[in-house]
């Protein structure tokens, strides 16, 4: 297995989510959206996306517009994201390449 090559597949969902956020109204969408766009896309097999929403959520990029929902519950509640102030900086200043993110 190339365990590179896994990471940089990683990245590239992750930086997609973000991207996709960025053309969101006020930099927010529904899960399954991004999800159905991961899917059509050929990025992902799995609809349920909850490692890459994880991780940004742990950086602090991502929020969920209701405080009961978790990345790993986002999907099968139909949970809605959104860029924070950090994430949309970081993507302003065309992010770190040590962050795991492909923008």
């Amino acid at each position: 297995m190339d365990f590179e090559k896994i990471g940089g597949h990683n990245a590239a969902v992750r930086g997609y989510i973000l991207r996709m956020l960025v053309k969101g109204y006020h930099n927010a969408l529904a899960v399954r959206r991004i999800s159905n766009c991961l899917v059509r896309d050929g990025l992902v097999s799995d609809p349920d996306i909850w490692e890459p929403l994880k991780y940004l959520y742990d950086m602090g990029f991502i929020e969920f517009t209701n405080k009961k929902i978790m990345p790993d519950t986002a999907y099968e509640q139909d949970g809605v994201t959104r860029l924070t102030t950090k994430g949309v900086r970081f993507i302003e200043n065309g992010g770190d390449p040590e962050s795991g993110i492909d923008l």
